[in-house]
């Protein structure tokens, strides 16, 4: 077994490895023949046995019992994160999760190439956490802690944002002046400005920013106004001039607050609320889909809608919840005009990094797009219309800051 240097970014809705041969980087087929591996885990109640990726997805969709675990790097530096999750007659706490898979990513791979990984650089957002240093400290040493659990030596990190730049670096200064980086996956979104230094080398860091809006943002967005509503949100209790609580739907689109909602406690609350709303008949579905658990199925589905209003004018799902056929229609100008706040969101973080770096707009020479978010039509259009005269460039979506994390490994630990 040879020890080998990695890259791993590990991702709030993806997560991909990556090795040095022959001086240049690759992805490793981690997910059945897949370089990109969904950020996902599935406690298999019936067999009692773990899955993950693409795997895990499929196996809680076609209805088998267990415990479906996503988007978990999101509760780092927060008090979910010393929580635990109910497994049958067992429970487990979040970390252990996240260590479940990480160890897969890392013993697939070293199983595949009969290998010993023991050096990493992990990806990390910009800010785990917006506005708390302190949290933000502490979600990195609780990764940091997660990556030696499952066997790893030496950790250190490096901003997503700088790795797509080390990707990227044959094409930087490709522009007239600075490259921007926009790196927008699943959780956060993370800018970075470089300048290509004319003797060859690194390129110069200008400014680094980020914040946690992402693409799971997106899907909590188009849940609530396209799904939600179907369940009961913002319909009324009865003789009040008073909501039925919204914070419960707000959970129901969220990724890792889902299966906070699958308990006893829950569900004798929406049972109470079904008999005093003015709607129990939305309400009714809502206590199904908690009854059934088919919480990440419903945002799996908003999921696809976003994905697909991408390419389409208009799309449309059916439902059936509670034994209620149902028909989800959404089109493109409406996720615009759902997406209004969160697009102004990413527009200011772009304002924030230009006025960090000390760089004008029309300044910026090339603007290099990676992380599946940036795919989107709304995201390019914005960044097309606040860099008119930059050249903006796409490489690889969801590998190239897995890529750039094992180039920035070669530098650190072969030197």
């Amino acid at each position: 077994m040879v020890d080998v240097v990695c890259g791993l970014d590990f991702g709030t809705s993806n997560s991909t490895l990556a090795l040095i041969k022959d001086g240049a980087p690759f992805l490793v087929p981690i997910d059945q023949g897949r370089s990109t591996i969904p950020s996902a885990i599935f406690y298999n109640f019936e067999d009692d046995a773990t899955r993950f990726g693409q795997q895990a997805v499929d196996e809680y969709v076609q209805g088998t019992e267990g415990r479906l675990m996503r988007s978990l790097k999101s509760i780092l530096g927060t008090a979910l994160v010393g929580e635990r999750t109910a497994l049958r007659k067992r429970s487990i706490g979040f970390t252990e999760v996240i260590a479940d898979f990480l160890r897969h990513v890392k013993t697939t791979t070293e199983a595949h190439y009969g290998i010993t990984l023991r050096d990493v650089v992990a990806g990390r957002p910009v800010h785990f956490i917006d506005d708390d240093p302190e949290a933000d400290a502490r979600a990195e040493r609780e990764l940091a802690e997660i990556y030696k659990s499952v066997g790893f030596r030496n950790v250190e990190f490096q901003f997503e944002p700088i790795a797509a730049a080390y990707q990227y670096r044959s094409d930087a200064g490709s522009g007239d002046g600075p490259s921007l980086i926009v790196d927008i996956g699943g959780g956060t979104s993370d800018f970075s400005i470089v300048r290509a230094n004319s003797g060859g080398g690194a390129a110069t860091v200008l400014a680094t920013h980020g914040v946690h809006v992402g693409g799971t943002d997106i899907d909590r967005i188009v849940s609530l106004e396209t799904i939600m509503p179907n369940l009961g949100l913002n319909s009324a209790m009865k003789g009040r001039n008073l909501p039925v609580p919204s914070w419960i739907y707000n959970d129901l689109a969220t990724w890792h607050k889902i299966n906070g909602l699958y308990t006893n406690q829950i569900r004798t609350m929406v049972r109470q609320i079904e008999l005093e709303a003015a709607r129990p008949d939305l309400i009714k579905r809502l206590r199904s889909v908690l009854e059934q658990r088919v919480g990440h199925a419903l945002l799996g589905i908003a999921e696809s809608l976003k994905i697909e209003l991408s390419e389409s004018k208009a799309v449309s799902f059916p439902l059936n919840i509670a034994g209620d056929p149902l028909s989800l229609d959404a089109t493109a100008v409406q996720l615009r005009f759902f997406l209004k706040s969160w697009l102004a969101s990413i527009k200011t973080a772009l304002s924030d990094t230009l006025a960090l770096g000390g760089v004008k707009a029309h300044e910026i020479g090339t603007v290099f797009l990676t992380g599946g978010t940036t795919l989107s039509p709304v995201v390019r259009d914005l960044v097309k219309k606040t860099f008119p005269r930059a050249n903006v460039v796409s490489g690889d979506n969801f590998g190239a800051v897995g890529l750039g994390l094992a180039i920035d490994a070669e530098r650190r630990f072969k030197a």
